[in-house]
């Protein structure tokens, strides 16, 4: 036998006795037990988005030897505990989750999980008419409309605000039949701006909200809302204001109906005499 046969014999004999080394050490390793289902993440959740527990929640084996206290576990809890609940922060999907990561309706600072930062909450009373028959729910997005009656007697009713989320119907953060529920009161999210339009509008006249559609143009992007009071004192719009008025009145409604509001009246003396007359869009009366 030659040297060249022998080292590779030695070479052959090393290779093997290393593959049988391996093989029982891999044999011989403890293979992780499973411990008690617990609550993981099925979809990509944003922080104060709501949770949808047949959508974004389910139930997944994790190693005993991982197990943390906080997380939620399945011989304790019921996955529709937590439908309807917020997300505390950004939760991957296949993340176990904790008691810190949602908050749920029942637990305190649920609303102000639910706020987008810089932005408040404020609830208006509808009713089966000005609230829009049941068929808002939390997370459709509305205009506020207000209805009043100017200083000469003309009726009025203006969009003041536009393209807001709601938050809440009287005390429920989630519809999961999806039934309509005629509410008493909307609790919307508004800026800190709108929130004040929001007091003065109740105090001049009556509020109802207009559903917006889930498939509005995404380019469209909500008006710079002027003081409740502007849209009554031109009929010509701005370049930061849609072409279309963002109101109507009386005359609009019924042409029998004159608007005075454009009117002016004036005094007219002839020496001792006086006269009193009256003009509207021009015209003069007596």
């Amino acid at each position: 036998m030659n040297a060249r046969t022998l080292i590779l014999l030695v070479m052959a004999i090393c290779i093997a006795t290393l593959l049988v080394v391996m093989v029982k050490h891999h044999a011989a390793a403890p293979v992780a037990e499973s411990g008690p289902k617990i609550l993981v993440a099925t979809a990509d959740i944003a922080a104060g988005s709501f949770v949808r527990a047949e959508k974004n929640l389910g139930w997944a084996e994790w190693p005993k030897a991982n197990l943390s206290p906080s997380f939620i576990m399945q011989d304790a809890h019921k996955i529709e505990e937590y439908n309807g609940g917020v997300a505390r922060r950004d939760i991957i999907a296949g993340e176990p989750l904790s008691g810190a990561s949602i908050v749920t309706a029942s637990e305190g600072g649920f609303m102000s999980a639910v706020l987008t930062p810089g932005k408040r909450a404020v609830s208006i009373a509808v009713n089966s008419t000005s609230g829009n028959a049941g068929f808002v729910f939390p997370g459709d997005r509305v205009d506020l409309i207000m209805t009043h009656k100017l200083s000469d007697g003309t009726l009025a009713s203006e969009t003041f605000i536009e393209d807001v989320r709601v938050l809440a119907i009287d005390q429920m953060l989630n519809n999961p039949d999806n039934k309509a529920i005629v509410a008493k009161t909307i609790t919307l999210e508004v800026s800190p701006k709108q929130a004040e339009m929001i007091n003065v509008a109740i105090s001049i006249g009556s509020i109802s909200v207009s559903l917006r559609s889930l498939a509005q143009n995404a380019d469209t992007k909500p008006k710079i809302n002027a003081p409740a009071n502007a849209a009554v004192q031109s009929d010509k719009p701005s370049a930061s204001e849609p072409a279309e008025n963002n109101y109507s009145t009386n005359s609009d409604v019924s042409k029998l109906m004159e608007n005075k509001g454009t009117g002016s009246s004036v005094n007219v003396f002839h020496g001792s005499a006086s006269e009193h007359l009256d003009f509207h869009g021009g015209t003069g009366a007596r």
